[in-house]
């Protein structure tokens, strides 16, 4: 064996190992993280209580306001619910509740303000 067949053939070796190793990366390597966005639930419970609120204790409320309001805070808990269930499809990320991330979280995307302008709140 000359040295020109040695060379061709530790370049073609090197070549294939790479191309299977790439291979390996792409298809048995880990999924990529998943992204991640932060809810706070507790802030828009808390601004449908206050809007429930200031309906029931309005002095010039009718009966059939204060009935409404109630029956739309009996419904909020329900429309919560199928929100924060379509939003991971919507935005492609894992929801994180607000309460459940310790410090600042300045790189998550907060998704309340555009929970809270769908719920009208």
């Amino acid at each position: 064996m000359n040295l020109k067949t040695s060379a061709l053939l530790i370049v073609a070796n090197a070549l294939l190992s790479a191309l299977i190793v790439l291979a390996y990366a792409l298809w048995f390597g880990p999924a990529a993280a998943p992204r991640l966005a932060v809810l706070d639930v507790g802030e828009l419970y808390r601004l449908k209580e206050t809007q429930v609120a200031k309906v029931l204790v309005k002095l010039d409320a009718t009966h059939e306001d204060r009935a409404l309001a109630l029956q739309r805070a009996s419904a909020f808990g329900l429309e919560m619910t199928n929100l924060i269930q379509s939003l991971p499809e919507e935005c492609h990320c894992l929801i994180l509740a607000r309460g459940a991330v310790v410090g600042p979280a300045p790189l998550l995307p907060d998704l309340t303000p555009e929970v809270r302008r769908r719920l009208g709140l």
